[in-house]
């Protein structure tokens, strides 16, 4: 009896190591996808704030963005920022150069401006970067990115924001 009463307490005990174990696994976005919004003269009013991007109901990433900037005249300081719930979160302040994008003397906006350095606005957007050093923005779900500008455009002038995500 005493040795049944022994090898029971035994199995018992051994129970949680029988149970299978999941391994954490590397989830990347599945899905790659884009936002684009735009601003044109005449039509939107500057620090009016327009939707680049949603977040995807599992969470997104975004690993760029980039501005176009029509006005030939005028550099103009864009806000990006992430809002949830319809509050702001995060957020960096670019400044576009006079017709950024629109002529082969100016390229479009900054490269990257996420990362731990400095832009060419002499701003930054902390974020997160994986296993190569490559800079990206987590979002999760119900964040959507941003955007507006600050100074009144001259006519028939635009400003774009492109982002370049993926979701989950």
């Amino acid at each position: 009896m005493r040795s049944r009463l022994i090898a029971l307490l035994l199995c018992l005990m051994a129970w949680p190591a029988l149970a299978a174990v999941t391994p954490n696994s590397f989830v990347s976005p599945q899905t790659p996808n884009r936002g684009v919004v735009r601003f044109v003269q005449g039509t939107d009013a500057a620090g009016t704030y327009k939707t680049l991007y949603t977040a995807g109901a599992n969470g997104s990433r975004c690993y760029t963005i980039t501005e176009s900037n029509t006005d030939a005249s005028v550099a103009h300081a864009i806000t990006v920022q992430i809002f949830n719930g319809g509050n702001p979160q995060q957020g960096i302040q670019i400044l576009s150069t006079q017709s950024a994008g629109n002529n082969q003397a100016t390229t479009a906006g900054p490269d990257q401006i996420f990362g731990a350095t400095a832009n060419a606005s002499g701003w930054y957007w902390p974020s997160v970067s994986d296993q190569y050093g490559n800079h990206y923005l987590q979002l999760i779900s119900g964040d959507t990115v941003q955007g507006t500008y600050a100074t009144n455009m001259t006519g028939g002038a635009y400003i774009g924001l492109y982002a370049i995500c993926a979701d989950f």
